[in-house]
């Protein structure tokens, strides 16, 4: 049988640079640390110890005290792992460097580094500190690749309290600066025209560029979506599904399909909607901030559909864990399933519960109000309404912030419908230019299904007149 034997020499040498580079006591300790994760009678922790305590003996002489033989094959296999294992707890010793710079820099690397390991176990307020300190580190001693590393964590954990989008542009100076520098401090140009042969920084060229293409797209397409030119957008989005593949950076895929989700959600085509969410399956892989946008699209499809029960399991078991922070949110949208489905006691018991805490988020405490007073419309309670409405109209008059349109015009129209119920022969709102506007949506009247007027005024209102009639 033949075995397969790697390098002996480059283990053997290699090995001994990292173990010479250590002082006797940091030795002894990295076998402490070896001995809390490996068993006392394993393979492993023996020739660890015979590194440390017996330096200096062939392979053939270190085979034999482990396997009684002179020359086992497995013998270059665990001396690997021990190298391995060597280098996993080398970075556990605090090195001594000549250079306070050097010294410095790894110290400051050491902290994104707990900072990353204590975020990835969700303890979000100690990991923000420690990236914090990092950063504060970092500026301090002008280390601009590692604000860059900052960056990218805050991102990935979302840490929007470290650093953010918004520290981009500035971003973008200190690292072209830094690369600047960079070139003028190291690179001489020669005569020797010879382009750099490294494949590793080639590869990462290429990923780049294509990178960088896609989110290019990515943005027109968000530009499309913004400015309601959705039937281009549509066709910038599927031009880029064509040429995606298996080695299409994930991220941009995801983006895609939710670039994609949201023009769907936008020309309110709700099934086609709810097929692409249900198609999409697991979702675990996305970030929190995508994990929450594919689930609210999918909520707006099922809430749409009239599919309430679903929309609610979906909000109770799925949204409001992943964001627990909205909870006045959840409580708004929460309020609106039970007034879907009738229960008008729970409804306008949970919208007054939510009420105070939706003051901070100007239009849903807004579209709280409006809320309140079609259930009050729908109890038929009358002086409530009628008080109700008169709070409402002193709100909206002393208003600090520019009212939304909707809201303003179907308040007017919540006013005639609520006189026109001690007169409904006299009163016909069927043809009320407020009404007929909020239907037509010209200007700054469009309705959006992922606002806060999860059910449409106009449409409410019509139904209003409808049972009125008959």
């Amino acid at each position: 049988m033949l075995f397969y034997t790697p390098n002996i020499s480059f283990f053997m040498e290699s090995l001994t640079q990292l173990l010479d580079a250590c002082t006797y006591p940091e030795k002894l300790q990295l076998v402490e640390y070896a001995k809390i994760k490996n068993p006392s009678g394993g393979k492993k922790l023996m020739l660890m110890k015979l590194f440390v305590h017996h330096p200096g003996l062939s392979d053939s002489e270190y085979s034999q005290k482990i396997y009684k033989k002179p020359e086992c094959p497995a013998y270059f296999q665990l001396k690997k792992r021990v190298k391995d294992e060597f280098e996993e707890l080398f970075i556990l010793l605090k090195p001594v460097c000549t250079k306070r710079e050097t010294q410095l820099h790894i110290e400051c690397s050491e902290l994104l580094l707990k900072s990353q390991l204590i975020l990835a176990r969700g303890i979000r307020s100690e990991g923000a500190k420690l990236l914090e300190r990092g950063l504060k580190m970092a500026v301090k001693h002008s280390f601009h690749d590692l604000v860059l590393t900052i960056y990218s964590t805050a991102i990935r954990f979302e840490l929007c309290e470290v650093l953010n989008n918004n520290d981009l542009p500035e971003l973008e100076i200190v690292i072209k600066s830094h690369l600047q520098l960079l070139i003028k401090k190291n690179y001489h140009k020669s005569d020797d025209q010879t382009q750099s042969k490294n494949q590793h920084l080639k590869t990462m060229i290429r990923k780049l560029n294509y990178s960088r293409n896609s989110w290019s797209r990515l943005n027109d397409i968000k530009k499309s979506i913004k400015h309601h030119e959705y039937e281009n957008a549509l066709f910038l989005v599927t031009e880029a599904e064509s040429e995606c593949n298996y080695a299409t950076e994930a991220k941009t895929r995801d983006e895609l399909l939710l670039a994609k989700m949201s023009i769907l959600l936008a020309k309110r085509e709700f099934p086609e909607l709810l097929e692409e969410c249900i198609d999409l399956g697991d979702t675990s892989k996305y970030s929190q901030e995508n994990k929450l946008n594919h689930s609210m699209k999918h909520w707006y499809a099922l809430f749409n559909l009239n599919k309430i029960a679903e929309a609610h399991q979906l909000l109770r078991k799925y949204i409001m864990k992943i964001a627990p922070d909205q909870n006045p949110k959840w409580a708004y949208m929460e309020a609106y399933i039970y007034f879907k489905q009738r229960a008008l006691t729970p409804a306008l018991k949970q919208i007054h519960a939510c009420q105070k805490d939706l003051k901070g988020v100007h239009s849903y405490y807004l579209g709280s109000k409006m809320l309140e007073l079609m259930i009050l419309f729908d109890q038929n309670d009358q002086d409530w309404l009628e008080y109700k409405i008169e709070n409402f109209r002193k709100l909206i008059s002393r208003d600090k912030f520019k009212s939304n349109s909707r809201i303003t015009n179907a308040f007017q129209l919540f006013s005639k419908l609520q006189k026109s119920l001690y007169k409904p022969k006299t009163i016909d709102l069927s043809q009320d230019l407020l009404l007929l506007n909020l239907q037509s949506e010209k200007a700054d009247l469009k309705w959006s299904p992922d606002s806060f007027e999860l059910i449409r005024y106009d449409t409410w209102i019509s139904s209003i007149l409808i049972k009125h009639n008959t």
